[in-house]
C-alpha cells in the first residue's frame, strides 16, 4: 500500500510548532488591539460624534411658498394652506417634509382647501421640549390631531404617504368622526419585514453610526430606490430633502421612529376602520411590495385599491400623472 504524501522529518515538525507559536504571540495582540480600536471608533462615531447639519442653504421651494407657522403646546408647526373647498390634510412620510406634496397640493387646491404640514422633527417644524416628545405611533398620531385643532379643522380628508400613511390611518381609527376620507399612498400600517436599508437602523451602535454618517449621497441612493422613474429625481430635489434631513434632530427622529413604530396596533384595528379609503400603490415599489395592498383592502370594510404601473414607492412624486388624478377622483366622491 503506497502513500504519495511526503513524509516530513520529526525534527522539522517540532521546529515549525515553536515558529507558529511565536508568530501567534506577535499577531494576536495586534489583532486584538485593532478590534478594540475599531470598537472604540464605532462607539465614538455612534455616541460621541455630533454631525453638523447643512447651513446657509436657501430653499428655492420655501422661497416660493406662503409658509405659515402655528404654535401648539407641543411644537411650532410649519405648514402651507392653499385653495378653497373641502379641507384635505397631506401627511408626508418619514425623513421627508411637505415638499414631497408640491405637485399634489397644487393640483388638489383647484377644488379643496389643502393643508400640507411638517410633523415634529421633520422639515421646518420645531418641537418645544425635545425631551418630552416620544417618537412613536401615539405621538405622531397625536401631532396630526394637535395640528388640526390648532388650525380649526374639525373634519378633513387625509392623504398620507409611507409612514405618514400609517399615521393618517391611525388618526382615522381613533377619530372616525374627523376623518372624512383616507388616501394611503404606499403606506405603512401592517406588520411586514422592511428592507435592510431601514431594518439595519434597529441595531444599537450600528444604527446610531449610520444616521450620524449619512450624507447627501446616501439620501440620493435611498431616493433612487424609492423612484421607478429615475429621470424625475433631480439634484435640486435631493438637496431640498437633504438640508432639513441633515440636522442632528432629524437624524435622531428617523432612528427613534424606526425603532418605536408599532404597526401591529394599526393592523389589528383594520377590520374596524370604516373611513372610506383608497389604497394607492406603485406596482414597482421596492420598499413595500405591491402585494401588501391586498392585505389592507381585504381587512378594511370600506377600502379599495388602485395599482399604478411603472411606479415606485414615492408614487405621488414618481408618477404624478397617474397618482394625482386618482387621489382627486376619490376625494371628489365625498361631495
Amino acid at each position: 500500500m503506497s502513500n504519495d504524501a511526503p513524509i516530513q522529518p520529526a525534527n522539522l515538525q517540532t521546529h515549525q510548532r515553536p515558529e507558529r507559536r511565536r508568530r501567534l504571540h506577535v499577531v494576536a495582540p495586534a489583532l486584538a488591539s485593532l478590534i478594540a480600536l475599531t470598537g472604540v471608533a464605532g462607539l465614538a462615531g455612534a455616541y460621541v460624534y455630533q454631525p453638523k447639519g447643512v447651513e446657509g442653504f436657501e430653499s428655492p421651494y420655501l422661497a416660493s411658498l406662503d409658509s405659515r407657522y402655528i404654535e401648539t403646546p407641543t411644537a411650532l408647526f410649519h405648514y402651507t394652506v392653499s385653495g378653497s373647498g373641502d379641507p384635505v390634510v397631506l401627511v408626508h412620510g418619514g425623513a421627508v417634509w411637505l415638499y414631497s406634496w408640491r405637485e399634489t397640493a397644487e393640483a388638489l387646491a383647484r377644488s379643496h382647501t389643502v393643508y400640507a404640514v411638517d410633523l415634529p422633527r421633520h422639515g421646518y417644524t420645531a418641537i418645544k421640549r425635545e425631551d418630552d416628545f416620544v417618537f412613536d405611533l401615539p405621538a405622531m398620531t397625536a401631532s396630526i390631531e394637535e395640528f388640526m385643532d390648532a388650525v380649526g379643522l374639525k373634519r378633513a380628508a387625509l392623504v398620507g404617504h409611507s409612514w405618514g400613511g400609517g399615521w393618517a390611518l391611525r388618526f382615522a381609527q381613533l377619530h372616525t368622526d374627523r376623518a372624512v376620507r383616507l388616501v394611503l399612498v404606499d403606506p405603512s400600517g401592517i406588520v411586514a419585514e422592511g428592507i435592510w436599508d431601514w431594518r439595519i437602523l434597529e441595531y444599537p451602535v450600528l444604527g446610531e453610526l449610520l444616521v450620524n454618517l449619512m450624507g447627501r449621497g446616501d439620501v440620493r441612493r435611498l431616493m433612487e430606490k424609492s423612484f421607478h422613474n429615475p429621470a424625475r429625481l433631480t439634484d435640486d430635489m435631493v438637496m431640498e430633502y437633504w438640508v432639513p434631513g441633515s440636522q442632528p434632530i432629524a437624524r435622531r427622529a428617523v432612528l427613534d421612529l424606526q425603532r418605536n413604530l408599532d404597526w401591529s396596533v394599526t393592523e389589528t384595528a383594520l377590520p374596524r376602520t370604516t373611513t372610506p379609503t383608497l389604497v394607492l400603490w406603485g406596482k414597482d415599489d421596492r420598499f413595500s411590495p405591491v402585494e401588501m395592498a391586498d392585505r389592507f383592502v381585504e381587512a378594511m370594510p370600506n377600502a379599495q385599491k388602485h395599482i399604478l404601473s411603472d411606479c415606485g414607492h414615492s408614487a405621488h412624486e414618481d408618477c404624478p400623472d397617474q397618482a394625482i388624478p386618482a387621489i382627486a377622483a376619490f376625494l371628489a366622491q365625498a361631495r
